[in-house]
C-alpha cells in the first residue's frame, strides 16, 4: 500500500500544502504592496515570522514521514531542517518580528 493511503500521512502532507500556499499568500500581499509604492512593515514581519515557523514545522513533518530516513545525510532532510532554523534565526529572530507586529498595534 503506497504510504499517502495512510490517513496520518495524507493529514500530515495536506498541512504541510496549507503551509506552503498560506505562506505564498503572506509573501506575495508584502511583495504587492512593496510593488504598489507602500511600506509593508507589518506585512513583512508577518511574513518572515510565518514562513519561517512553517518551514521548520513542514521539516519536521517530512522527517516524521520518512521515519528513520529523515535523520539520514542520504536525503537531506535532515539538511533542509537545519537550514529551516537558521531562517528563524537570520533577518531578526521569529521574536522580533512579533515585537514588530504587536508594536504597530500599539502594544
Amino acid at each position: 500500500q503506497a504510504i499517502g493511503k495512510f490517513a496520518g500521512v495524507a493529514n500530515k502532507v495536506a498541512e504541510m500544502d496549507i503551509r506552503l500556499e498560506t505562506a505564498r499568500l503572506v509573501l506575495y500581499k508584502a511583495a504587492w504592496l512593496k510593488k504598489q509604492g507602500k511600506h509593508p512593515l507589518r506585512e513583512a514581519a508577518i511574513a518572515k515570522a510565518y514562513v519561517s515557523e512553517a518551514c521548520i514545522q513542514t521539516c519536521l513533518d517530512a522527517i516524521q514521514i520518512h521515519g528513520g530516513y529523515g535523520y539520514m545525510t542520504d536525503y537531506e532532510i535532515e539538511r533542509e531542517l537545519r537550514d529551516a532554523i537558521s531562517g528563524k534565526i537570520y533577518s531578526g529572530t521569529t521574536e522580533i518580528q512579533k515585537m514588530i507586529i504587536a508594536g504597530l498595534h500599539g502594544l
